[in-house]
């Protein structure tokens, strides 16, 4: 029995939403030569400017 490989071409092929992000991540990622530490310092920018926290990841207690 012959399988045959078949490569995906992530241009034409798979889901087009996560193509989109890959996209979006991509030009974010090199906008920012590849740093994660300058992503987030921008970041940490647009909230300031915005007022708005982005994200909260601190626990809120439980209430008994």
């Amino acid at each position: 029995m012959n399988k045959t490989t078949q490569t995906v071409n992530p241009e034409t092929e798979g889901d087009l939403v996560l193509r989109e992000v890959w996209r979006a991540k991509d030009a974010l990622s090199a906008a920012r030569g590849h740093s994660i530490d300058k992503l987030f310092a921008s970041l940490r920018k647009r909230e300031k400017k915005s007022g708005h926290p982005l994200a909260n990841l601190q626990v809120k207690p439980r209430k008994a």
